[in-house]
């Protein structure tokens, strides 16, 4: 399993390291001139702490973004997935929520909507778990949600030599639910509320 971000604090209302980004948060907010910044594992936060903090930073992570100013619905990604007919030719992708950028977009012959709603969380959750980071997942599916937390698809697609493709895709995911202890937080997108999910396709 990826090794999980950590988060240097370097000046700040107890500088140290941290494991998230709350932890991080707690410290930093309401600190002026707060210097902090996340690490992908615990070595690069640990040297980060030991050296002169401005020197590493410039070096170091991409990711300059004020943790204060990311409420959890933008310190999030976005999967969604859209069908042309059920069954038929479905495509998906994940959207980084602050960014807007497509971190991940593909199109399948011959699948169903519940399908690769399902497949794309738990993409999403192997995605998040391989770079160590620990945003939150957003899906506006709550059966996706729902057979993901119980790690079974539960489609009615009858399997068949020309589809079983899918089937191997389905097992492979419902395989790495059952062989990884994930902490990502799974989030419904009510899209009464707060519009379309910014991964949707607009094919309503």
């Amino acid at each position: 399993m990826a090794e999980k971000k950590r988060y240097t604090v370097r000046e700040g209302k107890k500088p140290g390291i941290y494991n998230n980004r709350w932890a991080c948060k707690s410290v930093v907010d309401g600190f002026p001139g707060a210097k902090y910044k996340s690490f992908l594992s615990l070595d690069e936060a640990e040297e980060a702490f030991r050296k002169n903090y401005s020197d590493y930073y410039q070096v170091k992570t991409k990711e300059p973004r004020d943790l204060k100013s990311l409420p959890i619905q933008h310190y999030s990604i976005a999967v969604d997935a859209a069908c042309s007919g059920n069954p038929g030719v479905l495509e998906y992708q994940w959207v980084d929520i602050a960014s807007g950028e497509v971190l991940f977009k593909q199109q399948f012959p011959m699948w169903t909507n519940n399908i690769w709603e399902f497949l794309a969380i738990v993409h999403g959750l192997a995605y998040l778990d391989k770079i160590g980071s620990d945003k939150a997942l957003y899906s506006d599916s709550k059966h996706a949600i729902s057979r993901v937390e119980q790690k079974k698809c539960k489609t009615k697609l009858p399997e068949t030599p020309e589809i079983a493709d899918i089937f191997h895709h389905i097992q492979r995911a419902e395989d790495w639910l059952h062989t990884h202890r994930y902490t990502t937080q799974i989030l419904k997108r009510h899209t009464k509320d707060r519009w379309e999910i910014p991964a949707d396709f607009g094919r309503k």
